[in-house]
């Protein structure tokens, strides 16, 4: 029995050390002032699977952010701050993010964020609604719902952070509002009656990143806290997202619905008895399950109303590389290897490719994680989810895209990150 016993504790214990562990880089160096930092250390400090550590701006600057899942920038000054990453460690910041890192910013580290300052990283689509900052310090109200945590009429400290509004840049998505000012601050000259429901905390993708950023400073308010360990959560890369997203896009069935020969409601692939005019026609419905996939896992691409079903497939490339598709989300990778690394990290990827031919259909597919070789992944591509001439849970790249082999090293990536709605 007691050996039993000791088996069970070493077990428990086994599973206990695999238990991933979030690893946060937290920016302390110029700029990086006041309770921030002992405060959010304070608060990480007391969670097992959370662990953080200190980088100076030159640490970053050198590529210190690889092996983080996230980084985060307190209160101070975000001009100072971004003085303190120089010009390379801003860009190691925006390149950790956009490629799948976490971004949270608080005070100074929210204004650091906005993409209205020369200065600033542009993870965020947002700017200052005034150059005058120094609105006071004190207790201000806000409202709104963060992460699970509602804040209704709830105080919060606040020391002069960024009262901010949607920027214009088209590269960039736009920013989700969590929570709103109620009340204001309005010192040293400072505009009034513009901090009133101006957002308090907001979040937003960047690449493949996301980005969290709050004014106000839950750190520093009794009973916020919390709000920082969630912010950190969200923020942080996807760990064991993709159980439950492939449950789901299998759940879908492709391998019985949308199949060709016939029409189809392009949002359930079942067939709806319309007659095919058109003899000719093989009739697939690759484009129309992407369709469907992202509507279902809340991810935008282009889809009825907005184009109609015939050559959809060629027109959601279009898309998935203009402006709105980058402002939708989509990002844009380099080759199969982006694309099986991105899926392998929790992303939504599509393969997309356009027929040369503007009156033929072209192909779009949903790319599986795996774990390939170098050599495998370059013979056939990462395996892949589709509707087509032939429907599949599972294919190769090559395969699935065998009736366009001449266009097949013209096939597009994109990813999008995902944050499943919740089940129907």
């Amino acid at each position: 029995m007691r050996q039993s016993f000791t088996f069970l504790l070493l077990t428990l214990g086994l599973v206990a050390a695999e238990k991933p562990v979030i690893k946060v880089a937290v920016y302390d160096d110029v700029g990086a002032t006041g309770k921030g930092i002992p405060c959010v250390s304070d608060i990480m400090g007391k969670i097992s699977d959370i662990k953080i550590t200190k980088l100076k701006g030159a640490d970053i600057a050198a590529g210190g952010l690889k092996g983080y899942d996230l980084v985060m920038f307190t209160g101070g000054s975000g001009s100072a701050e971004a003085g303190g990453l120089g010009e390379k460690g801003r860009e190691e910041v925006r390149a950790f993010v956009r490629n799948g890192g976490g971004y949270v910013g608080i005070c100074a580290g929210a204004y650091l964020a906005c993409s209205g300052f020369e200065w600033g990283l542009g993870v965020l689509n947002a700017k200052t609604v005034s150059p005058k900052w120094r609105r006071g310090q004190g207790e201000v109200k806000i409202d709104g719902q963060a992460f699970g945590e509602k804040l209704t009429d709830r105080g919060i400290r606040y020391s002069n952070g960024p009262i901010i509004k949607p920027d214009v840049r088209k590269d960039l998505p736009e920013f989700e509002t969590l929570a709103s000012f109620r009340t204001e601050l309005a010192l040293n000259d400072t505009p009034v009656g513009v901090m009133v429901n101006s957002p308090a905390m907001v979040r937003a993708s960047y690449g493949l990143g996301r980005v969290f950023t709050s004014s106000p400073h839950p750190e520093q308010t009794a009973g916020l806290e919390p709000l920082v360990e969630k912010a950190v959560r969200w923020t942080a890369r996807s760990k064991g997202l993709n159980e439950e997203l492939w449950k789901r896009l299998e759940a879908m069935e492709v391998d019985k619905l949308w199949l060709p020969g016939a029409i189809v409601d392009w949002k359930t692939g079942l067939p709806t008895g319309q007659a095919i005019k058109d003899a000719k026609s093989k009739h697939t419905h690759c484009s129309q399950f992407v369709a469907a996939a992202t509507e279902r896992l809340g991810v935008y691409v282009l889809r009825p109303p907005e184009h109609g079903v015939v050559l959809l497939a060629n027109a959601q490339f279009d898309w998935l590389a203009s402006d709105a598709g980058k402002k939708a989300g989509w990002v844009a990778l380099k080759d199969g290897a982006e694309a099986q690394a991105a899926a392998n990290d929790g992303r939504l990827v599509l393969a997309s490719l356009k027929n040369p031919d503007p009156t033929k259909s072209g192909h779009i597919a949903i790319v599986r994680p795996g774990n390939k070789d170098t050599d495998l992944l370059a013979k056939e591509g990462p395996d892949i989810m589709q509707a087509g001439g032939t429907n599949a849970l599972r294919t190769t790249l090559r395969k699935g895209f065998g009736n366009h082999k001449k266009e097949y090293d013209q096939i597009a990536f994109y990813a999008h990150v995902v944050e499943l709605p919740a089940a129907k």
